[in-house]
């Protein structure tokens, strides 16, 4: 996707196996959910986005 953060999914910053982790703790363990804007589209925010290569807000 041409903004990598949406892969971000725990918010540390990366995206690594880390990520596939908490997703698939949410989905198949009750984990927490990813933050938002989880369930809808859009950025989150964080400064970690513009270093992921999300510079403008669309779904």
């Amino acid at each position: 996707p041409s903004c990598f953060a949406t892969g971000d999914i725990n918010f540390d910053g990366a995206v690594d196996v880390a990520d596939a982790i908490y997703l698939l703790s949410y989905l198949f363990q009750s984990g927490s959910p990813p933050a938002a804007p989880f369930p809808s589209c859009g950025t989150s925010g964080a400064d970690s986005d513009l270093a992921l290569g999300c510079d403008q807000e669309g779904c």
